[in-house]
């Protein structure tokens, strides 16, 4: 038997983003409906605002910088 898909786009709000920073809200209403889609509690975001720092990951990881590459 096929089990019924989980997929649902992950749906949220921009409160606030200044570029750099940027906080995001998830509301009830979505959170209910990836629970109802079958989506487990921990791989989803409970209702609520999340502040996040854009470019996070190649600060931590310069090596992939695109414009610091070197053409061969």
């Amino acid at each position: 038997m096929n089990e019924p898909s989980t997929f649902r786009p992950f749906v949220f709000s921009i409160v606030e983003d200044d570029g750099e920073n940027v906080t995001i809200e998830i509301s009830e209403e979505n959170y209910r409906l990836d629970i109802e889609a079958g989506i487990a509690e921990e791989a989803t975001l409970k209702p609520g605002r999340y502040k996040m720092k854009r470019g996070g990951f190649l600060a931590r990881h310069p090596e992939l910088k695109i414009e610091e590459k070197k053409r061969a």
